[in-house]
């Protein structure tokens, strides 16, 4: 498959795609023919690397052989489809630039690329470790709950039940708390809703999450 580059020339990359039936599935199976054109010389290699618009982790992969052998991208991939937002009826394109990397493009169930507004929105100056998360239905809400990237959640805090202050651009705070998950994951939980409610999050706004220290983070919103 080809596509467009920001030059007019075409990308001649190794491509596939895969359409998002079920979002909340924790792994994505890799087409075989894919697998076996350019990542079977790969084979003894367990890890891959995704780069999307909101940023870039690492996710395992789980080769399945026997009858009907299969290739699945797992641990690591609902982290980077949860960071997209990315939802049922969209479709991604996975560009592969060799040594196990990816790029990801994500599409609307409209055929129109998915934008983020980091994409041509001025981004502030920040000189603490940061992460986005564009807010979707899961984020708002009843009962609703926001996922720390596995990547920014491994590398900057402790794996472990804690508090947050998450304070606004006018000096506001709020508390919440932060559980961990049976598959070590942290996950923004009491106290969010009221945060959510308080600064009138709504579906695409995009919130910047910047760790001062590990009790604190300064949050900035870009609206949709």
């Amino acid at each position: 498959m080809e596509r467009e580059n920001g030059w007019g020339s075409p990308d001649t990359r190794p491509s596939f795609y895969k359409f998002m039936q079920f979002p909340h599935l924790d792994q994505l199976e890799i087409p075989s023919r894919f697998f076996n054109e350019h990542l079977a010389s790969d084979d003894g290699i367990r890890r891959v690397r995704l780069r999307g618009p909101c940023g870039s982790g690492e996710a395992k992969l789980q080769r399945c052989h026997g009858e009907g052998s299969a290739t699945y991208i797992v641990q690591g991939w609902l982290d980077f489809a949860k960071t997209h937002c990315i939802g049922k009826g969209e479709f991604m394109l996975f560009f592969y630039n060799g040594s196990m990397s990816f790029d990801v493009r994500i599409y609307q169930p409209n055929g129109c690329l998915k934008k983020y507004p980091q994409e041509g929105t001025p981004s502030p100056t920040l000189s603490f470790p940061f992460f986005r998360h564009q807010i979707c239905k899961r984020s708002v809400g009843r009962d609703c709950r926001l996922m720390i990237p596995m990547p920014f959640a491994r590398m900057h805090l402790p794996i472990c039940k804690q508090t947050m202050m998450l304070k606004d651009s006018n000096g506001i705070s709020w508390l919440i708390n932060i559980v961990a998950t049976s598959a070590g994951r942290l996950v923004m939980s009491a106290g969010w809703k009221a945060f959510a409610d308080a600064r009138s999050l709504k579906e695409g706004d995009v919130c910047i999450f910047e760790l001062v220290n590990q009790n604190l983070m300064h949050v900035r919103v870009h609206r949709s």
